[in-house]
């Protein structure tokens, strides 16, 4: 089968609460990189991860598309209507629910409890001549799984037939010939069971889906007229509510030919509540043939985990009402024979030297360091510990571990930090503060540091001198980056942030007097030097200056002696040149 497994996980919608992991009655939800993730060769589809998941990543696979599909096929397609919808559709009438699904283009709608009377003679028969002195029965696909995976020593005390919904698959088709046929109900696993058996139900919808088709399509089973051809099922339509089927089972004994056995009947809903009774029966102690029913969902297939609401009191009532009065309508003699067979889940060996090193690593030395809390989802620390060394679970959801660890490294940050930090809330009451904060604001507060470490619930307004600073911050939102604060003689550089904007915030605080005042003695130095550097420069200005004025005098002197000079020369009269 190429199908998604009807329960999967959307990882990237896990918020690592390990909800599901709590919850899951068998554990079949692994952690993987921070992720639950459902395993499906594990997983027995009771849905109650999906129900528990506030984030949606558990969910139940949408075959919507896939009914709607197959209405464009040339088959005509026929619906299975299970019996719970009567408290699912409160106030909607068999014969209406009829013509609202014939509206979205089913040719023809039955009852699935029809199914269910064949199975309830069937098994009232099965015990009468069966030499076992348990017996098993169930309607649903979930309890099925949870024998055959986790108690597969119990499977041969399975009844061997099908379940209502399939043995009325068969009995339609051997009714109507070729067709197409979906199953509509609150279960889940009905899913899986249409998925390993395509040659006699194409599809299983949970109510959930059916009620988004009506709503797409503008159909609504309360303002529609009855079908006149809806008949009245027999007492299979009890099967929803626990112990219908016992009920039915015992009413086919009571009117068979021969006396039958001294049976006794009895109904166990629940997962858990199975999981127990299966932990601790006694079959050597049966002296007299035991007939249990066994359902998943507390209280029966109306609390179904694909039911579109809550079941309350009055569903019930609604389901018994539609039922009553109780019938017995004859059925087609259809074999309905089914097997059963072991499927183990495989369980990881463990050995005790793994746990206990697991156990250290969670700060888990001594038994009495076992919290047990289920934080992580399993029962104790101990099952955690198994989970972790057989790789489906991580470290990370031990609650008192990720605590502890995360304040070893807020204790180790605390002592680095050259700052002192202080949180706190609206009020200016401390929430937290480290040593360097107390140490900062006199010794009388340090003392009351070593006496409460913490200062939880301290005054901060009477502690430091800026309180304005963390009113400001916490009315306006605005954050105060590094602003200098000069207090008397001591300079202190404050950094407050929002951790939860106007009700709490955070500060960072540095004396930073003595290197202020180291700055400011450099920087009073600099300036010096940028002084003494222009006087400098200005007496050698104005020396140069001085000397080159007196050159320019010199020379100007100079230049005016040597033209004078050169125009007396050109007055005087020139002798003639003798030649040879």
């Amino acid at each position: 089968m190429n199908k998604r497994s009807p329960i999967y996980s959307v990882n990237t919608q896990c918020r690592d609460c390990y909800k599901c992991v709590r919850h899951c009655p068998v554990k079949a939800i692994y952690v993987e990189n921070d992720h639950a993730v459902v395993s499906p060769e594990a997983c027995i589809l009771c849905g109650q991860c999906v129900g528990v998941c506030k984030n949606t990543a558990k969910q139940i696979r949408d075959d919507l598309p896939a009914a709607r599909l197959l209405m464009q096929s040339k088959l005509p397609v026929h619906a299975s209507l299970a019996p719970a919808f009567a408290a699912e559709f409160p106030g909607v009438r068999a014969a209406q629910m009829v013509t609202a699904l014939k509206r979205l283009g089913f040719s023809g709608v039955a009852e699935t409890a029809d199914g269910a009377d064949c199975v309830s003679r069937s098994v009232a028969d099965y015990i009468q001549t069966s030499p076992k002195t348990l017996h098993l029965t169930t309607a649903c696909p979930v309890a099925v799984k949870l024998v055959t995976h986790y108690f597969p020593h119990y499977v041969d005390a399975l009844t061997p037939f099908l379940p209502p919904m399939l043995a009325h698959a068969q009995a339609l088709r051997h009714a109507h010939g070729p067709l197409a046929l979906v199953f509509i109900g609150p279960c889940v696993g009905k899913k899986h069971d249409a998925d390993l058996n395509p040659n006699l139900l194409n599809l299983s919808l949970t109510f959930q889906e059916l009620r988004r088709w009506f709503m797409v399509k503008g159909i609504w089973p309360a303002d529609m007229p009855d079908d006149p051809d809806w008949k009245k099922p027999g007492d299979g339509a009890y099967y929803p509510i626990e112990g219908g089927m016992i009920a039915a089972v015992e009413r086919r004994l009571a009117q068979a030919p021969t006396p039958h056995k001294d049976v006794t009947l009895m109904t166990v809903s629940g997962v858990r509540n199975i999981v127990s009774l299966l932990k601790t029966i006694d079959v050597a102690s049966f002296s007299a043939p035991v007939c249990i029913e066994l359902l998943a969902c507390e209280g029966g297939c109306v609390q179904g985990p694909a039911s579109a609401s809550a079941c309350t009191a009055k569903c019930r009532v609604d389901v018994l009402h539609y039922a009553a009065p109780p019938t017995i309508q004859p059925q087609p003699e259809n074999d309905i024979h089914a097997d059963y067979h072991a499927e183990p889940v495989e369980v990881p060996v463990v050995e005790d030297d793994a746990i206990a090193k697991v156990l250290r690593e969670l700060g888990k030395y001594q038994p009495e360091d076992e919290l047990n809390c289920g934080g992580c989802g399993y029962d104790s620390c101990r099952e955690l510990a198994k989970a972790i060394v057989a790789k489906h679970a991580e470290t990370a959801m031990c609650v008192s571990h990720m605590r502890q660890l995360a304040q070893k490294k807020s204790n180790a940050i605390d002592r680095a930090l050259p700052y002192g930090l202080v949180v706190a809330d609206a009020s200016l009451l401390i929430m937290e503060c480290n040593e360097r904060f107390a140490k900062l604001f006199g010794e009388t507060l340090t003392m009351a540091y070593e006496a409460r470490p913490g200062l939880r619930d301290a005054d901060l307004s009477r502690i430091i001198p800026f309180p304005h600073l963390f009113r400001h911050v916490l009315e306006t939102g605005k954050e105060i980056i590094r602003k200098n604060i000069t207090v008397d003689a001591r300079i202190f550089s404050v950094s407050i942030f929002n951790i939860e904007p106007h009700t709490v915030v955070g500060a960072l605080i540095l004396d930073v007097t003595e290197s202020e005042q180291r700055r400011q003695q450099l920087i009073d130095k600099a300036r010096t030097v940028i002084q003494n550097t222009s006087k400098t420069v200005q007496e050698i200005a104005f020396m140069l200056g001085r000397n080159t004025a007196q050159s320019e005098l010199i020379l100007n002197s100079a230049v005016e002696m040597f033209a004078a000079e050169a125009q007396d020369d050109h007055d005087e009269p020139r002798l003639p040149i003798e030649t040879p």
